[in-house]
């Protein structure tokens, strides 16, 4: 079962949205991230002084490290102790399997943070505002990370905002814990495993934080003209082309050579202009699909029937259904319109994932069927599973036709994923959502002919938007 927090707690989602909050869908990870900088221009009043705590948090690490004479002295070891990392259950964002968090920053990892941080001091720059730009020099860091770290500085903001929200919309609160290292907090609890939520204003997300594309190599060549010399002099061929662990190295180097370059870099991050994340538009697809896929399941209803001891092949009927019907909704009554932003730029596979667990999910309730959305850091390594008792498994891959691993999905990934969930029927569900050549679609219903498959079928769903017929006229 998926439910949205608002659903759970019968709350009138235009009641709860006027409030400002994410409202998280249990069981689905919202592949959002809490963006520092715009945390510190809220003017929310639980974060009134967020953006001070930010600071003094960074500040007394940078200390630490800088009265350190070695590795595992008494500063050392308190900067270790003070750089939180703890994971924080029930912020239903980023990474994390199930709504309950992500992993946090391991004690490797901040080790190796703290080490950068300590040449960097050395080298001459002090700035705290550096530890929001970490994920641009330090391996294995991202967006979810960061957003790790600013909510364990802000956890008491937080729990307070959570609390007031509640209030307002008259929710219950239990006595729960969201970390090892916190005491309990009165918070609601997820009805779907009692676990504790905690709610997150949406101007504090983004799909992407400032921060990465601030450290994005292309930003920086283009606004110094030093570092361009430097990574022409050192690179051959196009910095595109090494892994990112490669280019986090070079501009690392880059940082430690030249202090100047990283404060120049750090004043521009400071006065950038604020970009909040649209979720009108939600060009990642991540929140949207939610309230347009109950609206559409409700506006068409899909008869199903299944009895009450089912056998594989009755589960595989009922999940063909599910998948025809998909075909329909998208190809007839504009759900297609879903897989693109305002502009018309396609979204993420992503949101083809989501749009199809949204229909499916809703119809696999009424007739008690567990639907589970895979995870394997992010929606993989295949995207649904149907199962009605442990031996009746049909599993469902989503693939656009822009994936250029269309065709080894099928040839390879959904069987093996067939295998190793002993299942023993599949459906790969191919979106077209951009033209393909007709060699390369020929080919692929070649290899679908004669893969030999035959508990494997491919349902093709035409999702690129018609032309209206006023524009057709013309």
């Amino acid at each position: 079962m998926t439910t949205s927090f608002s659903d759970s707690y019968n709350i009138d989602f235009s009641a709860y949205d006027s409030l400002g909050a994410l409202d998280p869908i249990l069981g689905i990870d919202t592949r959002l991230f809490i963006d520092p900088l715009l945390v510190k221009n809220t003017k929310i009043p639980e974060f009134e002084s967020a953006s001070n705590k930010i600071e003094k948090y960074f500040e007394s690490i940078l200390r630490l490290l800088k009265a350190s004479k070695k590795e595992n002295d008494m500063f050392w070891n308190k900067a270790f102790q003070t750089f939180k990392s703890s994971e924080i259950n029930g912020l239903s964002i980023g990474y994390g399997k199930d709504n309950e968090g992500g992993g946090g920053i391991g004690k490797i990892k901040k080790l190796e943070i703290l080490r950068n941080l300590k040449q960097i001091l050395e080298a001459g720059t002090d700035d705290p505002t550096i530890f929001e730009l970490i994920g641009g020099f330090q391996d294995g860091i991202g967006p979810d990370l960061i957003s790790d770290l600013i909510s364990n500085i802000l956890i008491e903001d937080f729990i307070s905002y959570t609390q007031r929200i509640c209030s307002e919309l008259k929710i219950k609160l239990s006595k729960l814990s969201f970390s090892k290292d916190y005491g309990k907090s009165d918070l609601p609890a997820n009805i779907l495993n009692g676990k504790p939520i905690i709610l997150v204003p949406k101007e504090f997300l983004r799909d992407l934080p400032i921060a990465d594309s601030f450290m994005d190599i292309n930003w920086i060549c283009k606004h110094n003209e030093q570092l361009r010399a430097y990574l022409n002099s050192v690179i051959e061929g196009s910095f595109k082309k090494i892994t990112v662990k490669e280019q986090k190295g070079h501009i690392r180097k880059a940082i430690l050579d030249d202090p100047e370059f990283l404060k120049e870099v750090l004043e521009a991050y400071k006065f950038a202009p604020l970009e909040y994340y649209d979720f009108s538009d939600d060009p990642t697809g991540e929140t949207i699909w939610y309230q347009a896929t109950k609206n559409v399941a409700k506006q068409h209803p899909l008869e199903l029937k299944l009895t009450d001891n089912p056998s594989l092949d009755d589960v595989y009927v009922l999940v063909e259904m599910i998948c025809e019907h998909f075909k329909v909704l998208i190809e007839d009554n504009q759900l297609c319109k879903l897989l693109y932003d305002k502009d018309g730029k396609r979204k993420h596979e992503s949101a083809a994932q989501l749009l199809f667990f949204g229909i499916a999910n809703s119809y696999c309730i009424a007739n008690k069927i567990d639907l589970s959305p895979e995870s394997d850091a992010g929606r993989g390594p295949v995207d649904f599973k149907f199962s009605s008792g442990s031996d009746n498994k049909v599993l469902v891959e989503v693939k656009l036709t822009s994936n250029s691993k269309l065709a080894q999905g099928y040839s390879s990934q959904l069987p093996i994923y067939l295998k190793a969930e002993k299942s023993l029927k599949g459906i790969y569900l191919v979106i077209h959502n951009m033209e393909i050549s007709d060699q390369r679609w020929e080919n692929f219903i070649k290899l679908t002919n004669e893969s030999g498959l035959k508990n494997l079928k491919m349902i093709d769903v035409n999702a690129i938007p018609k032309a209206s017929a006023s524009k057709s006229d013309k």
